[in-house]
């Protein structure tokens, strides 16, 4: 913690190749209000011309640490970004996403008066031209959260700050192609954690062709989440939740695409 009792935050982000926001999305971390932070960003499997260029982007601000590993998945290399980070909690960012100019500070003074382990916030959806053309909103508080989890989004993964510590002591990232976060949200519920949404729209979260967006492999994957919840705690809870995934994952073709299963 810091001198004046507010949480220290670690901004981290995972990136593997050049896409034409990058640029926006690393200005919009680097024009924040609130400017006591530092930046991770791990280039995974890249080129040797994307890490040269992700190394001029980011020269002029010192509050930035980069790494290059050669491991291409994206739990990994959050993984290797929360053991590198240093900060109390660690503010998740996408390479194609833009941050409010406020939205360090809003978090950080939600952490700052609240016990939390994971904290999310409403998001604006954006095309590849920055125009507005939707808004997400999730359930607010735990309770709410996990009402909600059994049948949809519960956090915008790239809007999330999570408690460092929490996350270590949940081992982690376990995997996963296209659903890394849900499995965190389900392990972290397992393991009673602090959870809330903020009702202010902090990201402009971008939606555009070049994502894997509600693939049948990925509700495959959630389905799988819940049945190892389902046998290590057998629930009526947790057998709605393989049931709701499993017709999302035969049905997936038909439902509608919102672009949460972006690489």
């Amino acid at each position: 913690m810091n001198t004046l009792g507010e949480p220290s935050i670690s901004v981290v982000l995972c990136v593997n190749n050049y896409n034409p926001w990058i640029k926006s999305a690393l200005d919009s971390i680097f024009n924040q209000d609130d400017s006591n932070f530092e930046f991770l960003i791990a280039a995974n499997a890249c080129t040797d011309e994307f890490w040269q260029e992700l190394q001029n982007l980011t020269k002029h601000d010192d509050r930035v640490r980069l790494f290059r590993t050669s491991i291409g998945q994206l739990a990994f290399n959050l993984n290797f970004l929360a053991d590198q980070a240093y900060g109390d909690y660690l503010v998740r960012m996408d390479a194609d996403d833009v941050c409010t100019s406020n939205r360090i500070s809003a978090l950080r003074h939600t952490l700052a008066n609240n016990a939390l382990d994971i904290l999310g916030s409403a998001v604006f959806l954006i095309d590849g031209e920055d125009t507005i053309v939707g808004q997400m909103n999730f359930p607010k508080s735990t309770t709410e959260i996990l009402r909600a989890l059994k049948s949809r989004t519960v956090f915008c993964h790239p809007s999330v700050a999570i408690r460092r510590q929490f996350l270590l002591d949940m081992r982690g990232y376990l995997g996963g192609y296209y659903s890394e976060d849900t499995d965190l949200w389900l392990r972290a519920r397992r393991m009673g954690a602090r959870m809330y949404n903020l009702p202010d729209t902090l990201l402009f979260y971008r939606v555009h062709s070049q994502q894997s967006i509600g693939s049948r492999t990925g509700y495959a994957e959630v389905s799988s989440h819940w049945l190892r919840e389902f046998f290590l705690q057998p629930s009526f809870y947790n057998l709605c939740g393989i049931t709701i995934a499993i017709i999302k994952s035969i049905f997936s073709r038909f439902l509608p695409r919102t672009g949460y299963y972006k690489r």
